[in-house]
């Protein structure tokens, strides 16, 4: 396994983090059952990628792209630009919650909050990732917000896709359903609503 080039075998890993993620968790994800799992020595996965921090910054980008494109998806089957902003934003919120549900682990490893072992800001290839999810509600609600204010479109975007993302984490967790009995898509629907009636109420 290790004498395959290094691009072919960086995809390998990736892969391989993907399924032991996927199947037992995060906490499953050492250098060392990695390497095992890829076929290679540590010092091979060291070379090519400097930490695990990087491989899970990777598995992440990889997690955004896919659910940027269910989101988008769910978004253009709801009527995309036709339909109201409280449809779109349903549609983007129900589709974020059913791959959250389906991927469960690989999502809860997406939004763990424990800080990397440096410093450095995160990439922008991987800040783009964040920034498609953003954009995909910009699009729903822009015809809500006055006068086009592009800054007041990005923070109002920007607490939706907190406030579905926090909701989403707590009932895929588990956590919500300790307080609350709740249909979960009941749930979702008047956060959407009552967020969308704000922004309507402000003008």
């Amino acid at each position: 396994m290790s004498r395959q080039p290094r691009a072919e075998l960086a995809q390998v890993v990736l892969q391989e983090a993907r399924r032991l993620v996927a199947d037992h968790g995060l906490g499953a994800l050492t250098a060392r059952q990695l390497a095992l799992s890829v076929g290679c020595s540590v010092g091979t996965l060291y070379n090519l990628y400097p930490n695990l921090d990087t491989v899970k910054l990777h598995l992440n980008a990889e997690l955004l792209e896919r659910l940027a494109v269910a989101v988008g998806v769910a978004d253009a089957a709801a009527g995309g630009p036709q339909a109201s902003p409280e449809q779109r934003l349903l549609a983007q919120a129900r589709a974020y919650l059913a791959f959250a549900s389906t991927h469960l682990n690989l999502y809860l490893a997406l939004i763990d909050n424990r800080p990397p072992t440096t410093d450095e800001p995160a990439p922008d290839w991987f800040l783009e990732k964040v920034a498609r999810l953003r954009r995909g509600v910009e699009a729903a609600i822009a015809p809500l917000i006055p006068d086009g204010d592009e800054a007041r479109l990005e923070r109002a975007a920007t607490t939706i896709w907190a406030s579905v993302n926090g909701l989403c984490e707590g009932i895929v967790s588990g956590n919500l359903a300790r307080v609350s009995g709740t249909d979960p898509n009941l749930l979702m629907e008047e956060l959407v609503a009552t967020l969308a009636a704000g922004l309507r109420a402000r003008g």
